[in-house]
Order: C-alpha cells, then structure tokens, then sequence
C-alpha cells in the first residue's frame, strides 16, 4: 500500500484545503520539487486551482494543473485554514 503522503491525486478525491506536490516527473529542469500548493478549488475535467505556500510573497502565484501531475502531501491544519481561504 502506497503511504497517503505519497499517492497521487488521481487515487484519491481532491478536495479544497488539499496540501499538494508536483510529482518529480512532471518538474522542470532544476526544480526540485520542495514548493508546496493548496488546492483553492476544483475547476473540473480533472485540473485543480492550487495556489503555491510559503513563497513570502505578497500575492502567492497560481496555478492550474491537471491533478495526474500532482501528489498529496496533506491538509491545511485547521487553525490556517481561515488565513488562506
């Protein structure tokens, strides 16, 4: 069984306040895959808005993206999850 941190997002249901990871194949040269993402919303046919953490910007980047280029790493702690929706 693949560990939850480490499956990808087409294995599970992706839902608003999901903590996600672009999967290494899918990275451009020289990224290393350390930028975490929460999903704001669904937009369907299997893409998700995320929106990209702690980059101490004051208007974080986002982005859509196909959910198969995506793996969970977890959920937005409750306590933070006022400060970002």
């Amino acid at each position: 069984m693949t560990p939850q941190s480490e499956t990808g997002m087409k294995e599970r249901e992706t839902k608003r306040g999901d903590i996600v990871r672009i999967r290494e194949e899918w990275l451009d040269p020289g990224e290393d895959g350390s930028i975490t993402y929460v999903v704001l919303e669904d937009r369907g046919n299997g893409r998700v808005l995320v929106q990209a953490l702690g980059t101490g910007l004051p208007l974080a980047p986002t982005y859509v993206y196909d959910i198969a280029w995506l793996r969970y790493a977890g959920t937005v702690p409750s306590k933070m999850y006022e400060q970002i929706f």
